[in-house]
């Protein structure tokens, strides 16, 4: 069995590379970018169709394959910098999931594993049969269901502030949960009711939630799906990369993952949030290049 790596901090050491600059827009991208159909006009852009969805991908690099999965509410654009610096060891793919940047909406309520699905068109149509995983947050989400349940098509996987642990039920969340049915309950009593639902769902829901729009439904079903059943069959090794500071995806959730996946290895970045690859991205390469590479 492989040894596990606890805890293990960079620090405010030197760094031996100098990281590539960091493009400020992407770094805090927090509001979802859901689109009500088309797709984006961008120099260079590259869409392809899977099962009717217009989904737009990126390309670059020579080397070993390695697949970039992006949060919720951002897009591809969130590793431009990544990409520039990877594509020099690796061939690199990225793409918008439906209802993101330039890619077309989903023409349902998606579950995680419709992600996947829509995931695996994406590789068949680029003709890559296996491929290592870095997903960050839902990425994360959508990397985990993919490693466990296609284990011959992920060589290794790189989970950054990823999701899929549901948070623990504290006497706040639980208020909130009966100030939602209170909510739902009220909104069936006519245009006062439906009003005072909005009331409570503003004052009560996630700031992704109310920004989500049209993918409210997807959203819900995806953040309710508890990932921890189908952890232990995760076969590809894996780095788990989390910021000291994430609020989003706490160290808590990287702890029982970490439990919970056969050999994973746990990397904290000190003075680092949710987009721990953004705000210490020099230290950042430095565990995720030598593990891609091993």
């Amino acid at each position: 069995m492989a040894t596990r790596l606890r805890w293990v901090s960079l620090g405010n050491d030197d760094l031996r590379a100098t990281p590539p600059a960091i493009p400020e827009t992407p770094a805090r991208l927090k509001k979802p970018i859901a689109r009500s159909g088309g797709a984006a006009e961008a120099n260079g852009a590259q869409f392809l169709t899977v099962n009717g969805v217009r989904i737009h991908y990126m390309t670059a690099g020579r080397g070993k394959p390695l697949l970039l999965l992006h949060g919720w509410g951002t897009s591809l654009d969130t590793f431009a910098a990544m990409t520039e610096d990877l594509k020099r060891q690796f061939s690199v793919t990225a793409f918008d999931f439906p209802g993101h940047g330039g890619s077309d909406m989903p023409p349902a309520t998606w579950a995680v594993d419709d992600f996947v699905e829509l995931t695996l068109g994406v590789l068949a149509e680029l003709r890559i049969a296996h491929t290592s995983v870095l997903g960050h947050s839902f990425g994360g989400r959508v990397a985990i269901k993919l490693a466990a349940a296609h284990p011959e098509m992920v060589d290794r996987l790189v989970l950054v502030d990823s999701a899929g642990v549901p948070p623990p039920q504290t006497l706040t969340r639980r208020a909130k949960r009966l100030a939602s049915r209170f909510a739902n309950a009220t909104g069936r009593l006519g245009r006062l009711g439906q009003a005072v639902r909005g009331a409570i769902v503003r004052r009560i829901a996630s700031t992704d939630y109310l920004n989500a729009g049209p993918l409210r439904g997807t959203f819900l079903a995806v953040i309710r799906e508890d990932l921890r059943p189908v952890l232990p069959d995760i076969k590809a090794p894996t780095l788990l990369i989390w910021g000291e500071s994430d609020v989003d995806t706490t160290l808590a959730d990287a702890r029982s993952m970490e439990k919970l996946i056969l050999g994973a290895r746990l990397l904290v970045l000190k003075n680092a949030g949710h987009f721990s690859y953004l705000d210490q991205y020099g230290r950042f390469r430095l565990a995720v290049i030598p593990f891609l590479n091993d």
